[in-house]
């Protein structure tokens, strides 16, 4: 049998927190008996403050406890040990995070006389592991913004060439298998080259800006797809408006609205403002049609009202059949 002084001093040496306390009758701790030292410098509390105090002395000080008395008292009935993470107050005000493990004692009987705590401070810990959420937090954010930066245009914010290419690519697919009509819109802003060489690559790239956001404002819907295609060039993807005469609608007051812009355009022979050309294209995908070949309607289509005189909407027609 180990000597009572040996195990005292055995306790007082340990870094880890132990408090002993007695249970009621119901099996529920009851009071305080023992705090080593290390107990009272994790909560600042010294022993002749704790002994005899009831054990809830702890429950007050606790925060986050995911762990009921309860569970306690099930446990040690059981004759098991159970263990939680906890955070605490200590007598000063200070918070901090601490593993609790609880374990019973029972007598020659088997009947259970004591309960015997242990506590291991995991403030480094936690402390750490917040750190790396927070870092992790902060890295997912970075990746999020270069997803943006890969997928968006830097002048205009729409959508790129890149990030269009791949959503027509995977919508082809899609309504092709559902047999879905698919609607496109190509834009070409009239006589910009002009406009950019009599006014300025800074006066150029505001009208940019102010043409694509009239586009992505009508074009908001969550199944529309605003991209710049290239240079003065912008396209539409909708999953949206499958009828032909609905598309054509909504993209006759894109043009309406960017005429009504009034930017100023002394270069431009079909309009004194700033003005576009547009074509679109409405139809199921076919069976082995290349993706590009909705741009490409949609492009001739838009080529076809600007040989009509410009600031107008042309639509495609004619369906050339997919080689193979």
């Amino acid at each position: 049998m180990i000597e009572k002084e040996l195990l005292s001093a055995a306790l007082s040496a340990t870094s880890e927190g132990v408090i002993i306390a007695t249970v009621r009758h119901d099996n529920k701790p009851d009071r305080i008996i023992y705090g080593n030292r290390a107990f009272e410098k994790i909560i600042g509390f010294d022993n002749a403050s704790i002994i005899n105090h009831k054990y809830n002395l702890l429950e007050r000080l606790s925060k986050n406890t995911p762990v009921t008395e309860d569970e306690i008292v099930k446990a040690i009935t059981a004759g098991k040990s159970i263990q939680c993470i906890r955070k605490s107050q200590t007598k000063s005000g200070d918070y901090f995070w601490h593993e609790l493990s609880i374990s019973p004692v029972l007598d020659e009987s088997g009947t259970l006389t004591h309960i015997i705590g242990v506590l291991h401070n995991i403030n480094e810990r936690i402390h750490y592991q917040e750190k790396i959420e927070q870092q992790n937090l902060l890295l997912k954010r970075k990746n999020q913004q270069l997803d943006e930066l890969a997928s968006h245009d830097f002048l205009t914010t729409l959508y790129n060439r890149r990030f269009f290419d791949r959503e027509l690519t995977r919508l082809c697919a899609f309504h092709q298998r559902y047999q879905i009509p698919l609607s496109l819109a190509f834009f070409d802003i009239d006589y910009f080259k002009q406009y950019n060489d009599y006014y300025g690559h800074n006066a150029g790239d505001r009208a940019l800006r102010l043409v694509a956001e009239k586009i992505n404002q009508h074009f908001s819907r969550e199944a529309d797809i605003c991209a710049r295609y290239g240079g003065e060039e912008f396209v539409v993807l909708s999953a949206s408006d499958s009828n032909e005469a609905t598309f054509l609608k909504h993209v006759e007051a894109v043009r309406l609205n960017i005429e009504q812009l009034a930017i100023p355009h002394k270069k431009s022979t079909s309009a004194k403002v700033i003005t576009v050309s547009a074509g679109i294209y409405v139809a199921v995908p076919l069976r082995g049609m290349s993706p590009n070949y909705f741009t490409e309607e949609a492009d001739h289509a838009m080529y076809q009202a600007k040989q009509l005189g410009r600031n107008r909407v042309a639509v495609a027609r004619h369906i050339r059949m997919a080689s193979g």
